[in-house]
């Protein structure tokens, strides 16, 4: 017979084996149980049959990744059966606990919460470890049944007792984010799971990738997403853990249809529900089922019966199973399917909608809201639920204060405006269209927030990236790999902290679109409804038309033919190819020009709002708007309100960056036109105090675009960069802010039309009018271009019209009044 020492010792292997599956160490589990049964072998008593017990269950996690769930579960209600006894009561809390965590693990989360109810009733026995534990597990799987009272005083009880374990108050913490997330507090989330991520704890990070990734797929930042589902994955699949493998590769397929990619994302769907079913895990199989059929239904044109049928099958298998979230889903799609073709919806399916635009996720409410939008129904019901979308994504985008998740939110809005795009342009009403288009351009409008002022880690962060950006310009190969290394973490540290910022404000509603505020301004409003581009054109005094101008693949060809003779055309040196390029340019402009200008584009000031890739045209260029005053907006609305005349002389603030040979004369031109100017010194501390202190803000340097991480596009200046993202801390006061820059407009377009960049993030930031060039321009011309125009300025003409005045050659129209009219006083 084996003495007390060695029972001890296989209650040691037994809590090694626990610790191990906090760390999701199935390997060490494995290991450790093997040590605890051999010790445990010769050993009798009470303590050693309930040791045996515990034991069991522990391997339970083991049979359900080699065998499946029912194979657990089977295991778990056998210890159940044999701890009847009183004394026995916290193995059966914990038989309760593990059968709760095994199911949810598989998706059978209300099942998974029943069982840990009856936990809790048990928990007064159990020891402070295990009851953490079960709070962590309880609180985490109540928020995937929108039990988030529940599930908040779980997590929150948890952390508070967890401050002796580290591995679960990091659990918690994390947990508790997520729920954050689920309430719709975005910044609180991320919050969260970045102090759990700085706790210095042996977890297993995957599973924590996997969270924040699901975050980060809800707040449409896709690109991010990806790139923690792919590490989570791997990490997942090294682990062995094949349940949590499964899930994170099921939002692997959400976020690649999401992204755009339908066919790879019901690839990865489908192969997750024939190893689900393999293994008996009916939820988990139904679920990628689920995926699966969603992914097809972008390709529904006019109805698909198949993909209907397939998904209300699957919505009265998922509801008889209890399943009642996936089977709101897959009723959903059966109606998306069907396309209007469907015809009568039952009460249950209405229940169905209904449940699903009260949903914790925007992109859920929306799902519902789309799919309602489908069924047969009245102007007025549509209208109704138009509004609804757009209000709720307006404030879904109001409460996160980074600017990038702010543009990032469309996404989920977008198949939506697409099927409502559509309806307007077959309706071939041009107000009706225009209205339609101002709807989702005002939802999706940058909401102007003021971040609380940057802390001292903020700041070196900032110092840091300039530093290495710096080192990067005379930097050897080898170097160079480690610098945008080091580059890469900072720029995500730096993102991180945005998005977890607080928001100021909400968001106020919109005025109807009123003719009255165009005064004798025309409108070329540009959309996109299928494969066509549209445009809504309002001339003075007439009534606005709906135009029909082409199909994507011709327009596009045109438009990247144009912007690349223009670009090359700034970049050309005078002499033979530079009057090659001109010529090139010259004619792509006029077969784009008759694209998009059909007919007498008229006289007068124009407000061009443009869509899609034609954000990157410079209009000033077309040659039926040379010399005409092209104001580029994101809206009719946008332009209206941030119109401004000022009633006083501007402060006027000048800065000339490096390595611009003609800066320091550009900038002392412009300064000469505008009384009591001051130049400033060009580097990113005196700017950012310019911008928040001078009406008039006149940067001359080096633009730098970053197509892949467009809110780190920049401006070189003395000492290091100044990048678009430090802007969002800036309480800005300038009105018109001029980057002399090349290339200093462009900006990388997300869903809604919302481009981010330099001159993009400040007008989100607030100021009215930004003039920027949209290509490489030359040096002189960009001098003469620039003094000209503030002499206009200064002498009181409208801005837009200043510009074009100043504009001699092809070229120099690369520089774009962006934003709202703008006017100052005229001297005396």
């Amino acid at each position: 017979m084996q003495g007390p020492s060695t029972l001890s010792a296989a209650d040691a292997a037994y809590r090694q084996a626990r610790a191990a599956v906090a760390r999701y160490d199935l390997a060490g589990v494995r290991q450790h149980l093997d040590t605890a049964r051999n010790l445990l072998a010769g050993c009798k008593g009470p303590d050693a049959a309930g040791l045996a017990l515990r034991i069991r269950l522990t391997g339970s996690w083991l049979s359900c990744d080699e065998q499946g769930l029912p194979a657990a579960l089977a295991e778990i209600d056998g210890v159940l059966a044999e701890a009847d006894a009183p004394e026995n009561e916290h193995i059966r809390a914990l038989a309760q606990l593990q059968a709760g965590v095994l199911l949810a693990r598989a998706g059978e989360f209300d099942t998974a919460l029943g069982r840990l109810r009856k936990a809790a009733a048990l928990s007064s026995v159990l020891p402070l470890d295990d009851r953490v534990r079960l709070l962590i597990n309880k609180g985490t799987i109540a928020s995937r049944t929108s039990s988030l009272d529940e599930a908040a005083a779980d997590l929150q009880e948890a952390a508070e007792l967890a401050t002796g374990l580290p591995q679960y108050r990091f659990m918690a913490l994390h947990n508790r984010g997520f729920v954050e997330y689920l309430r719709g507090d975005l910044p609180a989330a991320l919050r969260d799971m970045a102090a759990a991520d700085q706790l210095d704890v042996e977890v297993e990070r995957s599973v924590a990738w996997h969270d924040r990734a699901r975050v980060l797929m809800e707040a449409g930042l896709l690109e991010e997403a990806a790139g923690l589902l792919a590490q989570a994955v791997d990490g997942l699949r090294t682990a062995g853990l094949v349940q949590e493998w499964a899930e994170a590769r099921l939002d692997q397929a959400r976020c690649s249809m999401l992204a755009g990619r339908a066919g790879q994302g019901a690839g990865m769907a489908q192969g997750v529900a024939l190893d689900a079913t393999g293994r008996g895990e009916e939820a988990r199989s139904q679920e990628a089922g689920l995926v699966a059929l969603e992914a097809r239904l972008p390709a529904v044109v006019s109805g698909d019966a198949g993909l209907a049928g397939e998904a209300g099958e699957l919505a009265a298998r998922a509801r008889a199973a209890g399943r009642s979230w996936l089977a709101d889903r897959a009723a959903a799609v059966q109606v998306l399917a069907w396309a209007g073709g469907g015809g009568p919806v039952g009460s249950e399916t209405q229940g169905a909608l209904r449940r699903l635009r009260n949903s914790p996720y925007l992109s859920t409410r929306i799902l519902g809201i789309s799919a309602q939008l489908s069924l047969p129904g009245g102007p007025a019901g549509r209208n109704r639920l138009l509004r609804e979308a757009a209000a709720d994504t307006s404030t879904a985008r109001a409460g996160a204060a980074s600017l990038d998740v702010r543009t990032a939110v469309a996404l989920h809005l977008s198949p939506l405006i697409r099927l409502d795009l559509e309806r307007v342009a077959a309706g071939g009403n041009g107000w009706a269209a225009l209205l339609a288009t101002e709807r989702w351009r005002a939802a999706l409008q940058g909401q102007p927030s003021v971040v609380p002022p940057a802390n001292a880690e903020l700041a070196g962060l900032w110092s840091s990236l300039r530093q290495h950006n710096e080192e990067l310009r005379t930097a050897t190969a080898p170097e160079g790999r480690a610098l945008r290394q080091a580059i890469g973490l900072i720029e995500r540290q730096l993102r991180e902290r945005y998005w977890a910022g607080q928001p100021q404000g909400r968001p106020v509603p919109a005025q109807r679109l009123a003719r009255n505020w165009l005064g004798n301004t025309g409108v070329m409003a540009y959309f996109w409804a299928g494969d066509s581009l549209h445009a809504v054109r309002i001339e003075p005094g007439l009534p606005a038309q709906l135009l029909h101008l082409g199909g994507r693949r011709d327009i596009d060809d045109l438009l990247d033919r144009a912007v690349a003779d223009a670009q090359a055309g700034g970049q050309a040196p005078p002499g033979p190819l530079s009057a090659v390029v001109l010529s090139s340019l010259t004619e792509s402009l006029d077969r784009l020009g008759k694209v998009l200008l059909p007919g007498n584009p008229g006289q007068g000031p124009l407000l061009v709002v443009p869509s899609g890739g034609l954000a990157r045209l410079p209009w000033g260029m077309l040659p039926g708007l040379r010399g005409r005053g092209v104001v580029v907006s994101r809206s009719v609305r946008s332009w209206h309100d941030g119109a401004m005349v000022l009633d006083r002389v501007p402060r006027v603030a000048v800065a000339a960056g490096p390595g611009l040979a003609l800066a320091g004369e550009e900038c002392a031109g412009v300064a000469s036109h505008w009384e009591g100017a001051h130049t400033v010194t060009a580097d990113s501390g005196h700017i950012v105090q310019a911008l928040a202190t001078y009406d008039v803000v006149h940067i001359a340097a080096h633009g730098r675009h970053r197509e892949d991480s467009p809110l780190f596009s920049s401006l070189r200046l003395h000492g290091g960069s100044l990048f678009a993202h430090e802007l969002e801390h800036v309480n800005i006061r300038a009105s018109l802010v001029v980057l002399s820059a090349c290339s200093a407009g462009r900006g990388r377009l997300r869903p809604g039309d919302e481009a981010l960049g330099l001159a993009a993030s400040l007008l989100a930031m607030g100021v009215r009018a930004v003039v920027a060039p949209l290509t490489d321009v030359p040096d002189a011309a960009a001098c003469r271009v620039m003094g000209e125009m503030h002499r206009r300025l200064a002498l009181g003409q409208d801005g837009p019209a200043a510009l074009a005045d100043a504009c001699d050659g092809v070229l120099d129209a690369s520089f774009t009044w962006f934003g709202s009219p703008w006017r100052a006083p005229g001297r005396a």
